[in-house]
């Protein structure tokens, strides 16, 4: 009954989230890009700026709730970049494209919504919306040997995992999804 409530508790939390819709990222001015503090839930945020070939020319943490944060990149030359945004759910990528006057946002914002993983007792649950991109599942030993692998081709992810037959010790869950693969350790 406590396993049922949660997953309910879950999937109620997920609906919200993902009901809320995306966070824009809009620009202003003649060369700004403005990131706005009330399209985000979480107080923290990471934002990366990458050129085209894909060096990263700004990285920081960003506390949201503060204010809007306004990027000027009146001295980037002109071409194309993308901005990333993460927070704990998910990673919003846009590109957008510098021109002698003005910066251009794409239309298409690309999601990437991050995985819950929880582990209790002999069970490891993981919750991924997928958005029906290919996605896999690793558990791998602290010698890296993968000891469970699991390759998933649906919207969402709800899978429960028993690992009580695991030995004692110290493991790695990998989740991937769109070229980006998130970890977390747990001890059985």
């Amino acid at each position: 009954m406590k396993t049922q409530f949660i997953i309910l508790l879950f999937s109620v939390l997920t609906l919200n989230v993902f009901a809320t819709g995306v966070p824009s990222i809009a620009f202003a001015n003649n060369k700004a890009i403005i990131i706005k503090s009330n399209d985000w839930k979480s107080n923290v945020v990471e934002v990366e700026i990458k050129e085209a070939t894909g060096t990263i020319i700004l990285s920081e943490t960003l506390n949201i709730k503060k204010s809007d944060r306004k990027y000027n990149l009146k001295n980037l030359p002109d071409g194309q970049y993308t901005i990333e945004i993460a927070d704990d759910l998910k990673i919003l990528k846009q590109q957008f494209y510098i021109n002698k006057s003005e910066v251009v946002m794409s239309n298409e914002v690309e999601t990437t919504y991050k995985p819950f993983i929880t582990h209790i007792g002999n069970n490891l649950d993981v919750n991924l919306m997928t958005l029906g991109n290919p996605s896999f599942i690793n558990i791998t030993d602290n010698n890296n040997n993968i000891v469970y692998a699991d390759k998933q081709d649906t919207t969402a992810v709800h899978k429960r995992y028993d690992i009580s037959s695991l030995t004692e010790g110290t493991y790695t869950i990998t989740v991937g999804v769109k070229g980006k693969s998130f970890s977390k350790d747990f001890t059985k």
